[in-house]
């Protein structure tokens, strides 16, 4: 591991870690910025290899950090760099994971995300996915970038522990749909989704926070599912209601 000290703001590392907080930049780049002192501790407790990481000199938890640079900073460096409301004292870049979309054919419980727009609810449904053993995510369309590192704050530690990919190929999906169910979530289904069997490989899909799902999603499902509120109760959020599915998907089986 290579050791390094950066003094000064106007340090090129420190202008490429602002940099990386742009989605298009990022995206170029296939690099990852992360802050956040739980995130962080939770990539390491994963064994993730950072790029670089940012940390002041009596920091301890540099003993635990698999780092190809170690970069030594000030608290006025990890204030400039750092997109957490309140003082963080770690931060790094990763290289981003590359996954393969052929994998898709081979998981059993998948779920589509089209359009997704808002990072904090991005983060939570990736979160509730893997808790209720949701084996692969689709982000499908114009959504929000996976990095954004609110999206990975929100996952608490659990964004590099299933295969999640973007995609804009409505093909792909159609070749799913030879292996895999699709299950659409809309808000005028008359089937109930607590009464609903799920076979062993589908698809749920899921639309945008303002719009719902496509006609192009929608009409290549096999089944159209809605929660059913009582109360007078028209809508709950889209983080609350894909948790809600992956739960009722693990039970009804």
């Amino acid at each position: 591991m290579d050791i390094i000290q950066i003094t000064s703001t106007q340090n090129d590392l420190v202008k490429y870690a602002l940099k990386l907080q742009n989605s298009r930049f990022r995206k170029s780049q296939k690099m990852i910025f992360a802050d956040g002192q739980k995130t962080i501790e939770g990539f390491i407790d994963d064994g993730i290899v950072f790029e670089y990481f940012f940390i002041k000199k009596d920091n301890p938890i540099a003993e635990k950090i698999k780092a190809k640079k170690l970069v030594y900073v000030s608290d006025e460096i990890l204030k400039k760099i750092t997109t957490t409301k309140s003082p963080c004292e770690v931060a790094g870049i990763i290289k981003e994971k590359e996954t393969d979309k052929s994998i898709f054919f081979k998981l059993d419980k998948i779920a589509l995300l089209e359009n997704i727009k808002d990072a904090g609810n991005l983060g939570t449904i990736i979160r509730s996915a893997v808790a209720f053993g949701i084996d692969g995510i689709i982000l499908f369309n114009d959504c929000v970038d996976l990095y954004n590192p609110k999206t990975i704050r929100a996952t608490a530690q659990n964004i590099f522990k299933i295969p999640i990919i973007s995609t804009k190929d409505i093909n792909f999906i159609r070749e799913l749909k030879n292996t895999h169910k699709i299950i659409s979530t809309v808000v005028d289904s008359k089937n109930d989704l607590f009464k609903y069997k799920f076979d062993d490989k589908y698809i749920v899909a899921f639309g945008s926070e303002a719009d719902g799902l496509t006609d192009r999603i929608v009409n290549l499902s096999d089944e159209k599912l809605s929660i059913f509120m009582e109360n007078n109760v028209e809508s709950i959020n889209l983080a609350i209601c894909a948790s809600i599915v992956f739960a009722t998907s693990k039970i009804n089986r």
